[in-house]
């Protein structure tokens, strides 16, 4: 009887050790998992058929979510090793969504599902690390997603970033003009100084003809005066 006894715990101790593994490895991936969403989603989905099953997966992975089908023991030790508290989410099948980027996006995809398919329900979720019941999980639906804040934030800056390129424009115009008036008052410039030049120019001709006029008449002079000395 020892000897069957010891055979029968040798050989259950042999099968733990055989699935043990295994349950090891899908710990450590949940875990992985947990460590890196920013938004968990807990659902229950008991009452999907098979066809919406694989619906509701596409609309989440079309939107960069992730889902899996967990055993509640195995979530449960996967959350213990990163720290997370999730034991009153663990009623029921538990179907988890994970959000990797955006952490509202998670939380409004699967409240719009949860209305498209009668028996896909949130039972409640986690958000940066802290817990929240289905209720709270519904209000957290209601907040914008990444992409939607961003569109926010661009309209905002749309209208004062039309008005300073409306300004800058009026500038621009502005300079054109006045570059287009000082092209024309430079030739108009450079015609009055040559005229100018001209006119003075003429001016002084008479005098200079006055000069060598009366230059010639001393010079027949000083010679007159010469001949008559000689």
């Amino acid at each position: 009887m020892a000897a069957e006894a010891t055979m029968t715990t040798s050989t259950a101790g042999y099968a733990r050790r055989r699935v043990r593994p295994e349950k090891v490895q899908a710990v450590e991936e949940l875990a992985e998992r947990f460590r890196r969403a920013q938004a968990l989603v807990f659902t229950d989905f008991r009452g999907l058929s098979a066809p919406e099953m694989v619906d509701l997966r596409r609309e989440l992975k079309k939107n960069g979510l992730e889902y899996k089908v967990v055993k509640n023991r195995l979530a449960k030790l996967a959350a213990e090793k990163v720290g997370l508290t999730i034991d009153p989410l663990l009623e029921g099948p538990t179907g988890i969504c994970f959000g990797y980027d955006d952490p509202a996006l998670a939380f409004k995809i699967c409240a719009q599902l949860a209305k498209q398919f009668e028996h896909y329900t949130i039972k409640g979720g986690l958000i940066e690390g802290q817990l929240v019941d289905a209720q709270e999980a519904l209000e957290l639906a209601k907040l914008p997603t990444r992409q939607e804040l961003l569109a926010q934030l661009a309209g905002a800056l749309q209208g004062p970033i039309q008005a300073l390129a409306l300004t800058l424009n009026g500038l621009l115009r502005q300079l054109v003009v006045v570059l287009h008036e000082v092209a024309k008052v430079k030739p108009e410039t450079a015609e009055g100084a040559q005229e100018a030049q001209e006119a003075q120019q003429q001016q002084q001709q008479p005098a200079q003809a006055d000069q060598e006029q009366e230059q010639e008449q001393e010079q027949e002079q000083d010679t007159q005066g010469k001949g008559e000395a000689s």
